[in-house]
């Protein structure tokens, strides 16, 4: 980036609009910026800076309210315009912030070639500063470390510590993604040891699922699980067991259900016969007394017969009778509608006459039209001078309240200030004091830390030891009850053997061969007698002594553990000189330690809380001031518009005519005028248009009257015929009026009455064709009870359905233990991999977080290669700046607690040593920060190949050099200009100035604001 032209307005001191065009210093790319201390020399940085970034280009001069001028009149608006070249394209951006309360705004053209491009589709912040970035190939701490060198920054990077040299390498370098992987890692890890935990716990409830999944009885697998310590192995032994004794019982009760089944299918078709030939007997005498039932409904049924033969005749006449009523009824409407136009006729002549009376009587008022119009106006011309007066007196009434508030209101913030400004110096001093209680924290919490290990190791290693204690008691005791059952399992056997050679003595004969021996001979007959041993019982005592014998193994194995860990823990203490007899008094200093931790975490959390409370007195402040500024303009501005509103109010009152004194007087009169006017006018086009309506209505009542009459006669005339024709019609079927009104029937009705008739035959004929048919097989046959075969059958169906279920559970049982083992075996896997995981990710986080040998974090490791590139590069300047007497090395010197790696020493070759960059002179410093900031931009430019830095700024410390060290330091900024750079350089140095080509000049005016002038030499 290289600026072309810089304009402000109303920024810093800078009142009106100051434009400066870089493009006079023509080839000479290096100039010195000379003015007076407060000219503005800095703000000129702070425009640029903000113009780009929206910011000022130090720490304290970042926020844009410090950047308004306070000689700027509050109409003009704080506006900074930046022309600039990046890569041979010329680009515009202008902002502007709101400085009485509206919104900040911003553009951002490309106007190469002459046309106005914008850069963004909006105008929007992030938009437009994603851009600038983008362009510019630097964010703002970038650009504000090697291009924008402030005041009060430009030795931070060689003299901070560590710490503070991390967060500048991590705005520069953007090495926070390192930050990111190590939380990535983290989530990873608590990821892993969850899904580790959940498949132990998984392992742990399957195994307890396994009480609810089959019924407890007498073997191997309850006895397992119901242990303390659980063998996953014998486990699944014994579930293979459990599923074989379940498939042995599943496959004996479906034998037993198929035999059942077969007994009840036959018995169930026996008993389906007869229930069938029950329900046919039933069927035949049902409808024997159906057929009764018709028979004697056939008279009911011939009687409906004729009633349907009149309806029909009926029916034939009903239409002449419908015509009839309808004549009739139209007869009666027309003469009443005859007699209705009668009556409106005579009325509407009535209105008629009334209406012309009304009329010939409103216009005789006429005349007096033209005089009210006339009145009306001449008080039309005067409102207008009569409400120009009274608008003044309301203005300057409201000019005189404003005026009053105003001046109250700034006396009131005259007040405040003071006061907040002395609660400002209290709460000063009272942060002051806590700060310096709090200052041996960290002392503090490290020798906590310390004891409070400690404590913990020495606690370990007596819980250990209690635990070996317990452990070898149980053991002891373990094993006593396995050589107690080891010792009954040996008699028994003992006894075993005793029995079979009294058995076999019994059974030995004089000259027969002995079954073990082969022996002819037995001179020694045992003639003791045997012991009756069960064979359940020798199984169930050897079962226990396994059972004790395995126990016992885990103890001891347990035991072992506890041992090895108790050694491993006691040779922890010794080597750090620990004894488990000081406990207490680890324990007393640990108490002591963490009530002065608690008492300094409380001084911390009122410090912080009186550090928020002077932000916001301070922020009160700052804000009461400008208020106050704003108020004083206010009071003024309000005063001078009084005294000529007043004035011209004088002026204005001398016009008033006396029969009036305010404008709402004129308004009133004018009122009355116009009322009149209007009401009279009203009037008499009211009376027109009535007689005009009255003609109307006269005429249309006399039509209706004479159109009402003939229709009368119409229907007299329609009503006697249509009477005579069903009169006819009656006669000739021989019905009079009564007769043919109860032969009425509808056709839904008639429809119904067939339908009945049809039915009625139909079922009749039906009945009697079954009941021919049915007779020769039932009629001889009675009814058989089925009770007994029924409770048979119940009985027989409940034993299959028990056996049924019984297989049915069986077979479940049997899938239980098959999907149990799946699923240990599924879980046993998961354990394995997800263990394996956990492991890797662990050692991962724990390597780049900086828990390794190295104690350095992968970012810090990052951001070590990155400042070992910049000291290389920064060494070229220093060597030529130091007359070689000077070298920065990155070294790895221990600071504190803190992770190292990132400090900075300087080795002079004067004395052959290596010493802190702080013991440098003023003038050896601010060489050694231009050589570091001119490496910095070396190494961005190398590291991101998109950035070019064609321009520089430094405002700092030339002041600080001798006559020698300021002429290599010209010449180093002589060859950078040679490389095409543009360099400005903030100086009041009158050797510096001399040897510069061009000057930037800021000169301060008596008025207090600033201007600028380019002089070329």
């Amino acid at each position: 980036m290289k600026p072309i032209k810089l304009m402000m307005t109303a920024f810093g001191p800078y009142k009106e609009r100051e434009v400066i065009d870089f493009t006079k210093l023509h080839e000479h790319g290096i100039f010195v910026i000379s003015g007076s201390t407060g000219a503005g020399k800095t703000t000129i940085f702070d425009a640029i800076t903000f113009a780009l970034y929206d910011a000022g280009s130090g720490e304290d001069r970042e926020k844009s309210l410090f950047l308004r001028s306070d000689f700027a009149d509050a109409s003009v608006d704080t506006e900074v315009e930046l022309v600039f070249e990046v890569r041979n394209r010329i680009y515009r951006i202008w902002r502007k912030f709101g400085h009485d309360g509206t919104g900040a705004k911003r553009e951002f053209y490309d106007i190469t070639g002459g046309q106005n491009e914008p850069v963004v589709e909006k105008f929007q912040v992030k938009l437009v500063q994603s851009k600038v970035e983008e362009l510019i190939g630097l964010t703002q701490s970038q650009f504000n470390q090697i291009v924008m060198l402030p005041q009060g920054e430009f030795q931070k990077l060689l003299t901070s510590e560590s710490k503070q040299k991390e967060e500048i390498f991590r705005k520069i370098f953007k090495t926070e993604r390192f930050t990111k992987m190590v939380e990535l890692l983290r989530d990873k890890k608590r990821l892993a040891e969850k899904t580790f935990e959940q498949a132990k716990m998984q392992q742990e409830h399957t195994i307890y699922e396994i009480q609810s999944r089959l019924p407890e009885r007498q073997s191997d697998l309850f006895l397992l699980i119901n242990n303390e310590h659980i063998n996953m192995y014998q486990v699944e032994q014994a579930l293979q067991q459990e599923q074989l004794f379940y498939e042995l019982q599943a496959t004996e009760l479906k034998e037993q259900y198929e035999l059942l089944k077969q007994q009840l299918k036959k018995i169930n078709e026996a008993f389906s016969e007869q229930k069938l030939l029950n329900e046919r007997i039933e069927k035949y005498q049902q409808r024997k007394q159906q057929l009764i039932q018709l028979e004697q409904q056939e008279s009911y049924y011939k009687e409906q017969a004729k009633r349907i033969e009149l309806a029909i005749k009926a029916n034939q006449i009903e239409p002449l009778e419908r015509d009839y009523k309808k004549a009739k009824e139209q007869h009666k409407q027309a003469t009443s509608k005859w007699s209705t136009a009668l009556s409106e006729h005579e009325n509407a002549q009535k209105q008629l006459h009334l209406a012309q009376q009304n009329y010939d009587e409103q216009r005789q008022y006429e005349p007096l039209l033209a005089k009210y119009t006339k009145n009306i106006s001449q008080l039309e011309q005067i409102v207008p001078i009569y409400q120009s007066i009274n608008n003044l007196r309301e203005n300057v009434e409201k000019l005189l309240k404003e005026q009053q508030n105003a001046t109250r209101l700034f006396e009131k913030l005259t007040s405040e200030e003071q006061n907040v400004k002395e609660i400002h110096r209290n709460q000063q001093q009272t942060v002051k004091e806590l700060e310096e209680s709090v200052a041996d924290y960290q002392s503090i919490y490290e020798l906590h830390a310390d004891i409070v290990r400690k404590v913990e190791l020495v606690q370990e290693a007596q819980q250990l030891q209690q635990s070996v204690q317990n452990l070898q008691k149980e053991a002891a005791e373990k094993k006593m009850i396995t050589e107690q059952l080891q010792h009954e399992v040996n008699e028994l056997e003992l006894q075993v053997r005793a029995n079979h050679a009294a058995l076999l003595a019994s059974m030995l004969q004089e000259g027969e061969a002995c079954p073990v021996c082969g022996s002819l001979e037995h001179p020694v007959i045992h003639q003791g007698s045997a012991t009756e041993v069960e064979q359940n019982g020798m199984e169930e005592l050897q079962k226990r002594s396994q059972i004790a014998l395995q126990i016992y193994y885990q103890v001891n194995s347990k035991l072992e553990v506890e041992q090895k860990a108790l050694q491993v823990k006691m040779q922890q203490l010794t080597d750090i000189n620990l004894s488990t007899d000081a406990l207490i008094q680890y324990e007393q200093q640990r108490n002591v330690y963490k009530e002065q931790l608690q008492q300094i975490k409380h001084r911390q959390q009122q410090l912080q809380e009186q550090k928020q409370k002077l932000e916001q007195f301070e922020k009160q402040a700052e804000t009461l001031h400008i208020r106050l500024e704003k108020g004083r303009s206010i009071v003024a501005q309000l005063t001078t518009q009084l005294a000529q509103e007043q004035g011209k109010l004088e002026q204005s009152e001398k016009s008033l005519l006396p029969q009036f004194e305010s404008v709402k007087q004129v308004m009133l009169a004018l009122s009355q005028e116009q009322e009149k006017y209007d009401s009279l006018k009203r009037r008499i086009e009211q009376t027109t248009l009535q007689l005009q309506q009255a003609q109307l209505d006269e005429k249309t009542n006399a039509v209706n009257l004479q159109h009402a009459k003939n229709r009368n006669v119409e229907f007299e005339q329609e009503e006697l015929l249509t009477y005579n024709r069903f009169n006819e019609a009656l006669q000739c079927e021989h019905f009079d009026e009564e007769s043919y009104r109860n032969a009425l029937l509808s056709v839904d009705t008639q429809q119904q009455i067939r339908l009945a008739i049809e039915q009625f035959k139909q079922n009749l004929h039906t009945l009697t064709v079954q009941l021919a048919e049915d007779k020769p097989y039932l009629e001889e046959k009675a009814l058989v009870d089925l009770t007994d075969w029924e409770q048979q059958i119940s009985e027989l169906t409940e034993k299959v359905e028990k056996f049924y279920a019984d297989f049915k559970l069986a077979q479940f049982y049997v899938e239980q233990c098959q999907a149990t083992q799946e699923k240990l075996m599924q879980v046993a896997e998961q354990i394995e991999e997800y263990k394996s995981k956990l492991m890797q990710v662990e050692h991962v986080y724990d390597l780049i977080r900086g828990q390794n040998e190295a104690k350095i974090s992968f970012e810090r490791f990052a951001q070590i290669g990155y400042l070992e590139m910049v000291t290389h590069a920064a060494n070229e300047r220093l060597r030529i700046l130091s007359n070689g007497q000077y070298f920065l090395k990155s070294t790895g010197r221990k600071e504190g607690n803190a992770q190292s790696g990132l400090s900075i020493d300087v080795f002079d070759s004067n004395t052959g040593q290596t010493r802190d960059v702080k013991t440098l002179s003023g003038g050896e410093k601010f060489n050694a920060s231009l050589a570091l900031a001119l490496g910095m931009a070396d190494v961005i430019q190398s590291v991101q190949g998109s950035v070019h830095i064609d321009t520089m700024f430094i405002d700092e410390g030339f002041g600080t050099l001798d006559e020698e060290a300021l002429r290599r330091a010209i010449d180093i900024l002589i060859d950078l200009q040679q490389t095409g750079r543009l360099i400005g350089v903030i100086s009041h140095v009158a050797e510096l100035k001399a040897a510069m080509p061009a000057i930037l000049q800021v000169q301060k005016l008596k008025e207090g604001h600033s201007r600028t002038e380019i002089i070329v030499k």
